[in-house]
């Protein structure tokens, strides 16, 4: 049941609506012709003197204080009750409020009891026999707190189960059940559901980006809370609305007609964290997904209904969606990533990665100056996987930091091997933004030279413009610290991020590496032509050295040369490849080609 939320230290106000009202005075025998004697005696009875005598009988409730004067005071105007919802609601409103206060259990019967008694007195006085009417009247009263008495008492009991639930198997911050209770709810209405119904499922997810980090406490929780009642209010009575973690809900969807209506949920979910977030905070930025399954064609236990929700939010996440729903195709895909995941961590562990070099020249010589390390990884069935990919994963994972101490440490043992056959060129090794929020890499690095007995002037760290830019301040200061340590710092894929001179004049850099999507078709293009001359005078403007990447043609290499540019690499002079084949390559060159200064 969707019920209404309890806030941390609230009232839990029951849903109450005309019909059920009415199936409530029916319940306690309220028929029309009590309502009408309740309203004759309202007609002749003093609701102040009702009131008095109430205060008079519990006025040394101290610890209720002005909640139970006003819970007496509306339960004293019972005779006013023009039979709609809102009074009954508001007199429940008024006894939590007693009982939130410290007021015992039996208090609402206590004063029940002395309200009927009043009522007596000022329906039959002190004569010694009471007409018809009047006993008609008095029967109706007695029945009405009946009635008020066992709604109270039924208030009460909500109200320490919502607690409880609350406490133990519900989110302190949006008082709805919780993982714990999810699964509990989950495996009750698994059970219940029928061959004729679909018991659907929808998880949705949130994914905020690094300003969602540093809001304070108090806005994290005022983004859940939005985000929470935004879904409420488009879910059915009966949907019950689960929190899974800080960014991640889940939703029962019960006694379904259709598994088209699990898509349909799931849309209205997104559409509502959306606009929920754009109200709340116009400013955050964010993403908003979901996945969906259903029972029993899916999955009949607890686990892998859930299992095929989240596999199909997944699915959706990767695939850029809103929503994606369970079926073999997604099941196929989620299994496949989570074994290649499985297959690139093993991997990893069994250090079965290689880092091939390919080699950077001079122009117009071609005489070669460094080389560019690059990630290879041949998976169990032989297929070169592409390292995009893999770093996907590595991301994913939160392993982006032990992949590139590895990369620093395979570039420095490679140098070594260089300078084993007095090869002095220099490697160039990618690094990431998350590598730059490490204070501790520069010494790192260091080590890593002291212990291969290299020179770190021989070693050059990319990282693309999207890496210094996301975390400037903190880049600058590292990529300080690296230059201190003789290191060389390059900005990779220049003009595919946040390409601005004003980056140049800020960020410690040595080189530009102009990306080959620029270069590759400047041979037949003016428009691509203009674009890498202007770079190129840019980054000399700046007294930086220009490296081409992705050159392939001789008349790209021409063109490059007639600009000015420094460096190139690409197949037009070789591949990647391993660290002997390089150093078979680098002999093989005519003599005078290969013994370049490093520098």
């Amino acid at each position: 049941m969707n019920t209404p939320t309890l806030r941390s230290g609230g009232r839990l106000l029951p849903p109450l609506d005309g019909e059920a009202l009415g199936c409530l005075l029916l319940r306690y025998g309220i028929g029309v012709a009590e309502q009408a004697a309740i309203r004759a005696f309202g007609r002749i009875v003093d609701s102040g003197a009702l009131e008095a005598g109430l205060a008079g009988r519990f006025g040394h409730c101290a610890e209720a204080g002005l909640s139970l004067e006003v819970f007496c005071a509306r339960l004293s105007r019972f005779a006013e009750w023009d039979f709609s919802p809102r009074w009954l609601q508001n007199l429940i409103g008024s006894w939590l409020d007693c009982y939130l206060a410290g007021a015992v259990t039996e208090l609402p019967f206590l004063a029940i009891e002395s309200l009927l008694a009043e009522c007596q007195a000022q329906l039959v006085g002190e004569r010694g026999v009471a007409h018809r009417l009047e006993l008609d009247i008095h029967a109706a009263l007695i029945r009405l707190g009946c009635c008020l008495g066992g709604v109270l008492a039924e208030a009460t009991v909500d109200q320490e189960q919502a607690f409880r639930i609350c406490a133990e198997d519900g989110d302190p911050v949006l008082g709805i059940p919780n993982r714990r209770r999810f699964l509990g709810l989950l495996d009750e209405h698994l059970r219940k559901a029928g061959a004729e119904s679909v018991l659907g499922l929808v998880v949705v997810a949130a994914e905020w980006g690094c300003a969602a980090d540093v809001l304070a406490l108090d806005e994290q929780d005022h983004l859940r809370l939005a985000l929470s009642d935004a879904m409420r209010a488009v879910l059915r009575p009966r949907d019950i609305l689960c929190a899974l973690g800080n960014a991640e809900w889940a939703v029962i969807l019960p006694d379904l007609r259709s598994p088209a209506q699990v898509s349909l949920a799931a849309y209205k979910l997104v559409d509502a964290c959306e606009a929920a977030r754009s109200n709340a905070f116009p400013v955050l930025r964010g993403r908003f997904c979901a996945g969906g399954s259903w029972a029993p064609e899916q999955a009949r236990d607890v686990l892998g209904l859930e299992k095929a929700a989240r596999m199909a939010v997944n699915v959706a996440r990767r695939s850029g969606q809103l929503f994606d729903v369970y079926c073999q195709d997604v099941a196929r895909q989620a299994d496949g990533d989570a074994h290649f995941e499985t297959e690139v961590a093993r991997a990893f562990e069994a250090r079965q990665f290689q880092l091939y070099l390919q080699p950077q020249v001079a122009l117009p010589s071609r005489r070669p100056v460094g080389a560019e390390a690059l990630l290879r990884w041949t998976d169990a069935k032989g297929k070169v996987v592409s390292p995009a990919r893999i770093l996907q994963v590595f991301e994913r994972l939160g392993l982006m930091a032990d992949l590139s101490r590895w990369v620093i440490q395979q570039a420095a043992q490679s140098l070594a091997a260089l300078d084993a056959v007095a090869c002095p060129l220099r490697i160039s090794a990618n690094l990431v933004a998350e590598d730059l929020k490490d204070p501790e890499l520069p010494l790192f690095i260091r080590q890593t030279c002291e212990t291969w007995r290299i020179d770190p002037a021989r070693l050059c760290f990319e990282l693309t413009e999207g890496g210094l830019v996301s975390s400037e301040g903190m880049s600058v200061r590292t990529l300080e610290a690296l230059k201190m340590a003789g290191g060389r710092v390059a900005l990779d894929d220049f003009g595919t991020g946040y390409s601005s001179m004003d980056y140049l004049r800020r960020l410690p850099v040595d080189e530009l590496k102009i990306d080959k999507s620029f270069v590759e078709r400047i041979a037949q293009s003016a428009s691509d032509r203009a674009i890498v001359e202007l770079m190129v005078r840019i980054a000399h403007a700046f007294g930086l050295e220009v490296v081409a990447e992705g050159v392939e043609s001789v008349e790209t290499e021409g063109v490059l040369a007639d600009m000015g540019c420094d460096c190139a690499q690409g197949f037009l002079y070789a591949p990647a490849m391993t660290v002997d084949a390089f150093i078979d390559w680098w002999r093989g060159l005519p003599e005078g080609n290969s013994g370049a200064s490093a520098g």
